[in-house]
Parts: structure tokens; C-alpha cells; sequence
């Protein structure tokens, strides 16, 4: 049950440090990707930096805490009913969904240039896989009311 949650933390730390350093520097020079700019429709990285910062930084810490204490949210509950599992589980697996998508339209525009874009495609995979061990499964599904 520990390694979904760690790969979300390890996820974390990259969205944060990568979000910060484009919200900091918006030109990309400090990760010296300021040619990327002029092949995506953005002008600066704050965008792509808040998306960092949101989807692959904060969300995965709150996947991590409501993963580990399973917190009855009604609301989630009631928006996550159809997966017959904790919406922390269900999130995670559709995060990790997101987070391969997002590198399959990175690969589109701008190509598979730092060795970060692999680590991450493998660590999104790494989540997906996790996710769908049966004893995971076992573990966040819901029981029958």
C-alpha cells in the first residue's frame, strides 16, 4: 500500500520544483527550456507553472494524505459512487492517466528533449500499474451499503 503513495510524493516534488522554477523565472532560462516557448501557444511558463504547481504538485499530497487516512468526504463520495472505490484511489489512477497524456502532447509539440520528460512518463505509468494491483483494488474498494 506504501508504493502508490510514494510515486505520488515522488510526483509531487517534481511538480513543485518544475511549477516554482516557471513561475519564478516565467522566460524558462532557469530550466533551460526557453526555446520551448516559441513551440507551444503560451508566451510565457507561468501557465504551464501553475498547472505544475496544481495537478502534479499540491494534488498528489492531498492523493497521499486522503490515500493513507481515507477521509469520508461526502461530496467526493457521492462524485466518485460509480468507481465503487475510495475517490482517493480513483483520482490517483485518473491522475496518473493525465500525467501520460500530458507527456504524449509534450512529445507532440516539443519532443522528448530532458531525460525529466522519461522519469515522469515512467513515474505516471509507475501510479497507473500500482493503482491496479488486485490488492490495491481490494484494499480502496468501497464496501456495499
Amino acid at each position: 500500500m506504501w508504493l502508490l503513495p510514494f510515486f505520488l510524493v515522488f510526483l509531487a516534488l517534481g511538480g513543485f520544483y518544475g511549477g516554482l522554477s516557471m513561475l519564478t523565472d516565467p522566460s524558462g532560462h532557469s530550466l533551460q527550456m526557453a526555446e520551448v516557448l516559441p513551440l507551444v501557444r503560451v508566451p510565457t511558463h507561468r501557465l504551464p507553472g501553475l498547472f505544475l504547481v496544481t495537478v502534479r504538485g499540491a494534488l498528489p499530497l492531498v492523493l497521499v494524505f486522503a490515500l493513507l487516512a481515507r477521509p469520508v468526504w461526502p461530496w467526493l463520495d457521492r462524485l466518485f459512487v460509480w468507481s465503487r472505490h475510495h475517490w482517493a484511489w480513483t483520482t490517483s489512477l485518473g491522475l496518473g492517466l493525465v500525467l501520460v497524456l500530458w507527456l504524449a502532447v509534450q512529445a507532440a509539440l516539443i519532443g522528448f528533449r530532458w531525460p525529466i520528460q522519461s522519469l515522469t512518463g515512467m513515474n505516471g505509468l509507475l501510479i497507473i500499474v500500482l493503482a491496479l494491483v488486485p490488492s490495491v483494488q481490494r484494499h480502496y474498494r468501497l464496501k456495499q451499503r
